[in-house]
Order: C-alpha cells, then sequence, then structure tokens
C-alpha cells in the first residue's frame, strides 16, 4: 500500500508544457486552491478608486451603452474600458466580476512566470516556487483583490512578450507588447530594453510598427462609439496631466529626497530631461558592448530600466513598480543570491499600498524608503555592468551576435 502511494506520487504527467510528479500537481493545486481563499476573503474591500473612478465610469456605460464610449468622461485606455462595458452586461455585482476578471489573470501570470523560471534555470522546482511567490505577494493580492486594479493585464502581455522574444519569436514578442502599450502607458518604462534587443539585432525596426498597429486597434471601438480621433490618440497625454499636485505619489523615488512637492513645474521638466539623458548615455554605452544576449541578461535589462525610469521620473503612483517586481522575482531565482533584493523591493511597494489602502501614515518615511531603493538600483546596476564586462559573456572578436537568443542552459551561465 505504501509503496503504491509513493509509486502514484512519482508518476508524471504533462502541466503547462511542463512534466512533473503528481505529487508536483498536488503542490500546485493546494497553493492554487489557498490563493483563490485569500483572495475570496478581501473581495468585499470597497478602495477609493473604485468609489471614485471605476464605480462611475461603470455608471456612464451601463446607462448609455456602448455608445458611452463616445464620452470623455475615463482617462484609461479604452481596452480597459471595453472590459468594463462587457462587465455591464453580466447579471452579477460589477466590483465582483472586475476583481474576479483581474484575479483570474493572477493565476495566468503566475503560471507563465514560473514556465519562465524553469526555462532559464532548468530548475521545476524553482518554477513552482516562483508560482507560489507570485500567487502570495502582497502587492499581487492588494493589487487586483483588494484595490480592484488591472495592472496584471499589460504586465501580463510584457510577460508574454519577454517569453516570446526569449524563444526568438520576435513578431509575437512584439505584437505582445503593443497589445501592453494600447492597456497602459506605463508600458515604456521598459521600452529602452527594446531598443538595445535592436541594436544587437535580436529585433527588427519593422518589428516597431506593431506598437502604433496595437494601439489603433484599441482605440478604433471607442472611435466607431463616436469620440474623436484626436482625442484618443491623447489619451495618455491627459492622463499626464492629472498627477500635477504632487512629483511622487507614495513611491520611493529621488523627488521624496529632495522634496515632493515644492518647484513642482521646474523638477518636472529637469527630471523628465535627467532621465532621458541618463537613458541616452546608458543605451550608448550598452550599444558598445559586444555581448550574449542571454535569457537571463533580458530579464536583467527589463528590471533595470523598469527601476532607473521610475526612480526619475514625476509623478510616480505606488503600483507602478508591479511590473518591474514581477521580472526581479524572474531574476532573483535564476540567481539565488539576490533572492533578499526582491524581498526588500516588496517590502518597498506594500508600503505605499498600505497607506493608500488604510490611509495611515507609514511607520518609515518615503525619504528613507528612497534611500533604499537608490541602493536596489545600485545593486542591479552593478548585476548589469557585471554582465557587460564578464569575458565569459563577451562574443569572439567583438562582432554583433546574429544568432538567437540563447537558453541559460545552452551557454551554461544558468547557475548561481
Amino acid at each position: 500500500m505504501d509503496q503504491s502511494v509513493r509509486n502514484l506520487l512519482n508518476k508524471k504527467m504533462k502541466l503547462g508544457g511542463q512534466e512533473l510528479n503528481v505529487s508536483d500537481v498536488l503542490l500546485l493545486a493546494a497553493i492554487t486552491v489557498l490563493a483563490v481563499w485569500v483572495r475570496t476573503a478581501v473581495r468585499s474591500f470597497v478602495a477609493q478608486d473604485w468609489t471614485d473612478y471605476w464605480s462611475l465610469w461603470l455608471e456612464e456605460l451601463r446607462a448609455g451603452g456602448f455608445k458611452a464610449l463616445a464620452g470623455n468622461f475615463y482617462d484609461y485606455a479604452p481596452p480597459v474600458m471595453y472590459l468594463l462595458y462587457l462587465i455591464t452586461l453580466l447579471p452579477i455585482n460589477s466590483m465582483t466580476a472586475f476583481k474576479a476578471f483581474c484575479c483570474m489573470l493572477d493565476f495566468v501570470g503566475a503560471g507563465l512566470i514560473g514556465n519562465m523560471v524553469t526555462d532559464c534555470t532548468g530548475s521545476k522546482k524553482r518554477g513552482m516556487l516562483a508560482y507560489g511567490v507570485f500567487l502570495f505577494l502582497p502587492t499581487v493580492i492588494l493589487n487586483a483583490a483588494v484595490w480592484s486594479q488591472c495592472d496584471i493585464i499589460y504586465t501580463l502581455l510584457i510577460l508574454e512578450c519577454v517569453n516570446c522574444l526569449m524563444k526568438n519569436k520576435k513578431w509575437a514578442g512584439m505584437w505582445f507588447y503593443g497589445a501592453a502599450f494600447a492597456v497602459k502607458l506605463q508600458t515604456l518604462f521598459i521600452f529602452p530594453f527594446l531598443v538595445i534587443l535592436w541594436v544587437r539585432r535580436k529585433v527588427d525596426l519593422k518589428h516597431f510598427v506593431t506598437i502604433p498597429i496595437m494601439y489603433l486597434v484599441g482605440i478604433f471601438p471607442a472611435w466607431l462609439a463616436g469620440r474623436p480621433f484626436m482625442e484618443l490618440l491623447g489619451i495618455y497625454a491627459f492622463q499626464g496631466g492629472k498627477d500635477r499636485w504632487s512629483l511622487s505619489i507614495k513611491f520611493p523615488n529621488i523627488y521624496q529626497i529632495i522634496g515632493n512637492n515644492f518647484f513642482l513645474d521646474e523638477y518636472v521638466k529637469a527630471g523628465m530631461l535627467l532621465i532621458l539623458g541618463i537613458l541616452m548615455l546608458v543605451m550608448c554605452y550598452m550599444a558598445y558592448q559586444k555581448v550574449r544576449i542571454t535569457k537571463e541578461f533580458v530579464i536583467l535589462l527589463v528590471v533595470f530600466f523598469g527601476m532607473l525610469t521610475t526612480y526619475f521620473i514625476p509623478h510616480m503612483h505606488e503600483r507602478y513598480l508591479y511590473l518591474t517586481d514581477a521580472f526581479l522575482l524572474i531574476y532573483t531565482l535564476i540567481r539565488v543570491r539576490r533572492f533578499p533584493l526582491f524581498v526588500t523591493a516588496s517590502f518597498l511597494t506594500v508600503v505605499g499600498y498600505g497607506q493608500y489602502l488604510t490611509k495611515q501614515a507609514p511607520l518609515v518615511s518615503y525619504g528613507a524608503l528612497a534611500f533604499i531603493q537608490l541602493a536596489l538600483l545600485v545593486l542591479i546596476s552593478l548585476d548589469v555592468y557585471r554582465y557587460l564586462h564578464d569575458p565569459a559573456n563577451v562574443l569572439e572578436g567583438g562582432t554583433l551576435e546574429s544568432d538567437r537568443i540563447e537558453s541559460e542552459r545552452t551557454e551554461g551561465r544558468a547557475g548561481l
């Protein structure tokens, strides 16, 4: 009997493209059930964003139907509004439906992250760990199940974008990036990593046409409903003009150090010019480094540019590291010695979430948190520098590499 049970638990089966033991599947099922349970327990919380924005948008859509999309009452990208419109057609509570949809994507994202970690490391155990950690991250739970936010949508699209690019599926990867941009402007935080891939001939200029195409596809139904085309083209500019009252909205970046509510106009202009200058210097420097573009390096680039841009761009919200944290989880499970960086970054992010949701002042000042975030950025920058100057990564003869992105196992670079 005992041996029969052991044999059953050790039996192999396919799940999500991975070959797992029955015991592994049972563990993943238990993690999934617990993660659903946690989200169900907090689903009734009504955040201020839901009261002030989402519920009002839903009322407009419920009253006016599809034609309501012609109005300028919303400042989110139209694809998100299409989701809200579909929710109004359901015979269930709108907040419950919206949270359920976004929470469902949490599980899809966790599965994709797990597969990416397994692909980069060759370790199924690390992939399973990634699945569980992402699902139980406080910020992931709070974002959708509590706050009624949908950052998982564009994050999932970017994850799929990077996953495809790592497999040399250039068109598929760029279509996913274009779809993500059509949903959320914050995808531009990591756009420089695509520039680096273009310089290294991993993508071509023709692939970038997917970005405007997907944006136009995204606004097309709203235009059919009657909203002016030029207004739809400028909806992201309208978004950017709403947060002029503060340089940083509960986000630990440089403005929490130099003064969050002073010299607003001056710091906004200076900050944008500063980050553009920094990005140009960094990208030029990287362009001259003839190194192998491995999966690990692609993940590291996304983390690096996600941290760098948000640290200097004004008007950052507490949620704007959601995407970066997802990739930081992948990176630190490839380089396990770096896992404390992920734990620290997650702590910094959840402080802003907590203050917004509870309306309580944080126990630690944002100025102190901003210095910690700067330390994380420096450590990630050093990882980039070490990679670029590791002789094992330098291409022979300093020529441009035209091979597809190779896995870390193939390159022998996936270890700790």
